[in-house]
């Protein structure tokens, strides 16, 4: 019987295939590789997070250029009232390829009153593994895998989002590795707007999004915590990132760009 049982499996994997994937993996569309539109150059951005419009904390990032790949650092943390209350500063560095503009590595630190966490992503042309170490702890850190291609981190998304044509109405899918989770995203471009950051009004292409969670048996599941989301770009030869908002189960939360430098 168990003889059967082994010949019938290898039977229905050669004709259906040995891993036909998650049914979802065929709507995914960064298989397409980058768009033409130019690559982001040197720059030096700030911005300021908050929520339901209230500013809760602050980020300085900068993306460097080599000849094959790029590096993004983020540092941050919280301000005012709200570090009072919760006191948190992350450091963040993720390096990756210029060409296919998929991440290679990703290391990151938050530093909390009484703990550390430190992080650890790498990315391959086959899958994705992270080590979360927390400070102090009982347990030993346990790596996770994703068995899945190509994964992006938020960065790089957005490199590849802002290197695709971008016309109204245009949807793109493409899955996200960020802070030791995966997700799969889902984004629309809803049209042109102008907005005022600052005390600018900027030329925008607005973007919708959503996202659902993928465990570790590639199934999706629903992300409780977030609900909607909508995204401004700007509309010029930088197309950098101008706001973002994320309605969550309690409010909604936001980043504004408050500076950005290309000579620095």
């Amino acid at each position: 019987m168990k003889l059967l049982i082994l010949v019938a499996s290898l039977a229905t994997t050669l004709a259906y295939g040995a891993d036909p994937g998650p049914s979802w993996a065929s709507s995914v569309t960064t298989g397409k590789g980058p768009g033409r539109f130019p690559p982001a150059p040197n720059i030096h951005l700030t911005y300021r997070f908050g929520w339901s419009g209230i500013t809760a904390a602050e980020a300085d990032v900068r993306l460097v250029n080599a000849d094959e790949t790029a590096k993004t650092t983020v540092s941050g943390g919280t301000t005012g009232l709200a570090r009072t209350l919760f006191r948190c500063d992350i450091d963040h560095e993720c390096t990756s390829r210029r060409n296919s503009l998929l991440p290679i590595h990703i290391v990151q630190d938050e530093k909390y009153v009484s703990q550390l966490v430190h992080t650890t992503i790498d990315f391959n042309s086959t899958s994705v593994t992270s080590l979360r170490e927390v400070t102090p702890s009982k347990d030993p850190p346990k790596p996770k895998t994703l068995d899945f291609y190509p994964v992006y981190s938020l960065e790089t998304a957005l490199f590849w989002l802002r290197s695709q044509p971008l016309t109204d109405g245009e949807h793109e899918v493409m899955v996200v590795y960020a802070n030791n989770a995966a997700y799969l995203g889902t984004i629309k471009v809803v049209g042109r707007e102008r907005i005022r950051i600052g005390q600018t009004d900027r030329n925008t292409v607005k973007l919708e999004f959503s996202f659902k969670s993928i465990d570790q048996h590639l199934q999706l599941k629903t992300y409780k915590r977030f609900k909607s989301g909508r995204g401004w770009i700007s509309d010029d030869e930088y197309r950098l990132p101008l706001r973002v908002e994320a309605d969550i189960f309690i409010g909604y939360v936001f980043a504004e760009l408050e500076t950005s430098d290309l000579a620095f």
